[in-house]
């Protein structure tokens, strides 16, 4: 089985050097290495992605207020502003879903309290500019909190770089952690009373999540984000070529400088998403399907025989013989 839908979690995990228990405070050293945070003791470990995200937005966006969102926002982060009563105003995107920084000032309104950030877009695999995103904000005296669900472990996350004062991410996907964890890291200097009060009455991560989330953070260090991230960008750039070049073929997302995920969303004339799904799964190969795209994403244990068998059902799918089109 050739698994492509590693955006919603990866299915090989880095197996523990020991059953002995974790320090969650070790946890926390191993996500502020990772991201470079300047404190671990402003890392806060959470039960899911999904939780992380709540907690945020819960503690750092004051009810009935209005934010900026920038990005594709999952459903969950809607879903919580909603209950908040918060107003939302949206950055616009290019055709290509490139979101146009220069509007973020525009939609900025007296009640504004904070920018939210879809770090990462699952349907087309675009990556926000978070630098560029906090610079903005910096300048109009904004909190940036962004979603990192996507991008941790998918590219090199560098938080004390970009500026950010709250970044939520999730063990179970790119990580190559276990589900039941997930964080947030908050810039030092941003008031954490609420987001403490609001962390007493949440569950914590069990002993054996830690254990597992501790070997996959050690593995990553122990490799390197870019040896951890190299391969599989490489794997979906090979993909790209192969796909853009077949006919009735359409491939969505920003493909020029600066980072995206490894992921390849397509659509083609006569199938639906669905269609391309079920017949890549009879062939053994499982991919996604998001917004009436199929999507291709890669991690780190993919390879290049799998990127080839993957263009050759494509193609054969869509009735194409043409050597030249395999990686």
């Amino acid at each position: 089985m050739i698994y492509l839908d590693n955006m919603e979690k990866t299915i090989y995990k880095p197996a523990a050097k020991s059953l002995e228990p974790v320090d969650p405070a070790y946890v926390r050293e191993l996500v502020s290495e990772l991201f470079h945070c300047k404190c671990s003791e402003r890392v806060y470990l959470t039960t899911s992605g999904g939780s992380a995200v709540e907690l945020a937005l819960r503690a750092f966006v004051q009810p009935g207020s209005h934010v900026v969102i920038a990005g594709y926002a999952q459903a969950d982060i809607l879903s919580v502003l909603q209950a908040l009563d918060v107003s939302i105003s949206v950055v616009p995107s290019a055709y290509n879903g490139r979101l146009q920084y220069a509007q973020i000032e525009q939609l900025v309104a007296p009640d504004t309290c904070a920018i939210v950030c879809a770090h990462g877009c699952s349907v087309s695999g675009n990556v926000a500019d978070l630098e560029k995103i906090c610079t903005i904000a910096r300048s109009m005296h904004l909190p940036v909190i962004a979603d990192g669900r996507l991008t941790a472990g998918a590219i090199d996350v560098n938080l004390e770089a970009a500026g950010v004062d709250v970044y939520c991410f999730t063990g179970e996907k790119m990580l190559m952690g276990p589900a039941g964890i997930g964080g947030i890291c908050v810039k030092d200097g941003i008031e954490t009373t609420q987001l403490e009060m609001l962390m007493e009455c949440a569950q914590a991560p069990q002993n054996k999540i830690l254990i597992a989330m501790a070997a996959a953070l050690e593995f990553l260090l122990d490799t390197g984000m870019y040896g951890i991230t190299m391969l599989p960008h490489r794997l979906a750039k090979r993909f790209y070529e192969s796909a853009k070049a077949m006919n009735g073929v359409s491939v969505y997302g920003d493909y020029g400088p600066g980072d995206r995920l490894p992921a390849v969303a397509i659509a083609a004339e006569g199938f639906s998403a669905e269609d391309i799904r079920a017949y890549m799964a009879a062939q053994g190969i499982l991919i996604g399907v998001e917004q009436g795209m199929a999507r291709f994403s890669f991690v780190y244990y993919n390879t290049r025989p799998q990127v080839k068998e993957t263009v050759m059902q494509l193609m054969e799918l869509l009735g194409i013989d043409d050597p030249y089109l395999l990686p």
